[in-house]
């Protein structure tokens, strides 16, 4: 797709050239040959701004608006006259009366979260806290998705209960999956087992001390009165070390091939974790992962 303005007669531009901030185009018609030697630039964009009272609330109420805005800008764009499946009613199904949260509760979630630790007010804007970034990053090692997609599901459920449209039972038997494919997925293992924050996990190879589960990895506990540093991160390369394998890393010197290793460049591979001169490294299951670790 290519925008801008194409002039067809300069008329009174040829006095005050208004276009000059204008991409110009030149007058292209069906059939004729365009440059289509595209490169990357490298930019550097700029963070979202923190969300103030005002800002908060506002998404709070509608969590969607950025995917509508988007969406009737897509319609409008592709035109009546193109074919396509039209998805404006489904579309309009899944924003139905979605908000997160309610006028009701909104104030005590705010509040919680501020209570917790995880966020701070300073000025009529939040920034998120140390505490809150830890409770992100737990959530995503134990895969339980808290985005606003998954939260608006129970808000349409609260919604059509409020209306009639279906039993309080269907709202709650909701929940009850929810809350259930969680402990299902650790039981699976499709949800690593991380223990909990504490957790001794096995004999420091540095200084002899107790190795246990910190915030963000296994570490030694005696990094205070002795100074040792000997700790591995809880996740590397993307991949969640489970505490299992993070025993066994201790007890036995490696850890079973993991998979879902990623690497700088995107390529995913799988490997071991051995423990060598006080550090914990890759240890590779054969050839063909090692060269993919290395791409």
């Amino acid at each position: 797709t290519l925008k801008g303005v194409s002039v067809l007669e300069k008329g009174w531009t040829k006095y005050d050239d208004s276009t000059v901030k204008d991409k110009m185009l030149p007058p292209l018609k069906k059939g004729d040959a365009v440059n289509i030697d595209f490169k990357p630039q490298e930019k550097e964009t700029s963070p979202p701004k923190h969300y103030t009272i005002e800002t908060l609330n506002q998404y709070l109420k509608n969590p969607f608006k950025e995917e509508k805005a988007a969406h009737d800008k897509a319609e409008r764009e592709r035109g009546e006259d193109e074919e396509r499946e039209d998805d404006t009613e489904d579309y309009r199904a899944m924003l139905e009366g979605v908000e997160l949260g309610t006028e009701a509760t909104r104030t005590g979630i705010i509040d919680n979260a501020r209570s917790s630790g995880y966020i701070q007010l300073k000025k009529d804007v939040y920034t998120i806290l140390p505490e809150g970034e830890f409770f992100i990053r737990a959530l995503s090692r134990l895969g339980i998705r808290m985005d606003k997609f998954k939260t608006s599901e129970m808000g349409r459920s609260l919604k059509k209960i409020y209306r009639g449209e279906i039993p309080v039972s269907s709202g709650v038997a909701l929940a009850e999956a929810e809350i259930r494919e969680v402990f299902e997925s650790a039981k699976n293992g499709t949800s690593p087992d991380i223990g909990f924050m504490g957790d001794e996990v096995g004999t420091c190879p540095l200084c002899g001390a107790r190795v246990r589960r910190t915030k963000f990895g296994y570490g030694c506990e005696a990094y205070r009165e002795k100074g040792c540093k000997f700790s591995f991160n809880m996740k590397i390369l993307g991949r969640t070390i489970p505490i299992g394998e993070a025993r066994r890393i201790l007890a036995e010197g490696k850890s079973g091939v993991l998979s879902g290793f990623r690497s700088k460049k995107g390529t995913l591979f799988s490997a071991a974790l051995k423990l060598e001169n006080g550090k914990v490294d890759f240890d590779f299951a054969d050839r063909r992962d090692a060269a993919s670790a290395e791409q």
